[in-house]
């Protein structure tokens, strides 16, 4: 075992952290995962002081202030993704509302926690892939300050319209107030606030088709590694790396079990089989080269809406194992 055990820091006990311990103990390393309240406390512990070594980043946010800072950075990226799911079942507008497409959102004001949030760079991108819909297209209006980036590290684009929402009601209940148009959360769906809809009333289908015609799986968060750790326990790393895969290959033997349910979920074999059907075996696959046209999509994203410092090589952004 390590002479110090691994501390990572999560905003939840995912099934593909929480087999982490035991994943770590087959390969001889010490892995250590402590839960936070959500994953923007983790951003934020993480971009502060701690004691943890390393642990769940926004993707976006880590790519800004990598191409910011470089090789200077304290943080460094391993090509194991905490977080990666389908967006477009995040867009709300008010059920009488008259808005259907993502074209429709031309003129409209539409809120979000941060403009630099990943949800809304992988929204935004494909908005404009796919509707000729630009960013500064849409007025935007910001539900909160910054969780990660300071201000010398924050970069925003100068084209477009960004202003700070009311804070004083929660974003979903602008929509029936009618302060703004649509929005982009993950909340308001437990419960779902009266008044509201789906922008893509059937956003499984809109999301289906989208992965069988462009091969993308969205990246939500990364895992980061402190500098210090990096460079002072080199060997460890690539063993990091290794325990994560160990993990997920556990969590994905649990969701496959034919005797124990280990989720919630009438239906969870039938769930699994039908991803298979879609994804292959590993739906969730680390490394860079497996992943590529996520990637560069979002680089691209990133890029083409003024978030990057620098335009970096993709694989600057990763540490090399």
């Amino acid at each position: 075992m390590a002479t110090r055990p691994v501390t990572l820091l999560f905003g939840g006990e995912y099934d593909r952290v929480s087999t982490l311990p035991a994943a770590g103990r087959e390969l001889g390393i010490e892995i250590n995962p402590r839960y936070l309240p959500g994953a923007k406390a983790a951003f934020e512990a993480l971009s502060h002081d701690t004691d943890a070594d390393g642990g769940e980043m926004s993707i976006s946010f880590y790519m800004t202030r990598r191409s910011r800072l470089k090789e200077r950075s304290d943080l460094v990226a391993l090509p194991v993704w905490i977080s990666r799911t389908f967006r477009h079942g995040n867009v709300w507008v008010a059920a009488d509302s008259d808005l259907h497409t993502p074209a429709d959102l031309a003129g409209r004001r539409v809120g979000l926690a941060e403009y630099g949030m990943t949800m809304a760079v992988w929204l935004r991108g494909t908005f404009q892939d796919e509707d000729s819909l630009a960013p500064s297209d849409v007025r935007w209006f910001t539900g909160r300050d910054p969780a990660s980036l300071s201000e010398e590290l924050l970069r925003v684009p100068g084209d477009v319209e960004i202003t700070r929402a009311n804070r004083s009601i929660p974003l979903p209940a602008q929509l029936v107030t009618g302060e703004l148009d649509a929005v982009i959360t993950a909340a308001g769906l437990d419960p779902r606030p009266p008044g509201i809809r789906r922008l893509f009333a059937d956003h499984v289908a809109v999301e289906r088709d989208y992965y069988r015609r462009t091969g993308i799986f969205p990246i939500m968060h990364v895992l980061v590694l402190r500098r210090e750790f990096v460079e002072s326990r080199p060997d460890e790393v690539p063993t990091v790396l290794a325990a994560f895969e160990r993990a997920k290959q556990m969590a994905l033997a649990r969701l496959r079990s034919p005797s124990v349910s280990y989720v919630t979920l009438p239906w969870t074999l039938a769930a699994v089989e039908e991803q298979a059907a879609v994804f292959g075996p590993d739906p969730w696959p680390y490394g860079i080269a497996d992943n590529l046209p996520t990637l560069t999509t979002l680089h691209r994203y990133l890029h083409e809406q003024g978030l990057l410092w620098d335009d970096l090589p993709l694989d600057d952004y990763f540490a090399r194992t």
